[in-house]
């Protein structure tokens, strides 16, 4: 079980291509084509297993998929493959816009601080002094990706499997 949750910076191009592949081959097109050409790259946000307390810490708390500010900076946006195994969202480019309008205003390391001991669910395994020195590690670079992804007209994808 993997659960290494990505964010990729696509342009117009790459998001076209995405949406013209069958939603059951989506996820395999985007290990091949995106994931290959543009990981490490300032295109690319790592958050491996921490996405997941991140999505709490934006909810409160609380598991929110809702597709607005704060929640859809990591999970939220247009679902575009959603099955038991693999997760892919897309956000807009006015999403891309409010989200970094949001954590220029809102600084994402004090809402992980603030909201990561009232995540309330039993199933999550990382609630502990690693799981939030983890978290907070792995979504350093949330911010600057964002910029990057405004800077270069972008909209971003968040993908997982499981």
């Amino acid at each position: 079980m993997s659960r290494l949750g990505m964010l990729y910076a696509l342009n117009e191009e790459d998001v076209k291509k995405l949406r013209s592949v069958p939603e059951e081959e989506r996820y395999e097109y985007m290990l091949e084509e995106i994931e290959e050409a543009l990981i490490g790259s300032p295109r690319s946000c790592e958050l491996d297993k921490a996405w997941e307390g991140i999505q709490y810490c934006l909810g409160g708390g609380q598991w929110n998929e809702d597709n607005c500010i704060p929640t859809n900076i990591v999970f939220g946006g247009e679902v575009l493959v959603e099955t038991d195994d693999e997760i892919i969202t897309l956000k807009n480019h006015q999403d891309v816009r409010d989200i970094v309008e949001y954590l220029h205003q809102n600084k994402l390391q004090e809402i992980i601080q603030k909201n990561f001991w009232n995540i309330d669910d039993e199933n999550f395994m990382y609630k502990n002094d690693d799981g939030l020195e983890h978290t907070l590690g792995w979504s350093e670079e949330i911010l600057a990706f964002y910029e990057n992804a405004l800077k270069e007209n972008c909209q971003v994808i968040f993908t997982v499997d499981f």
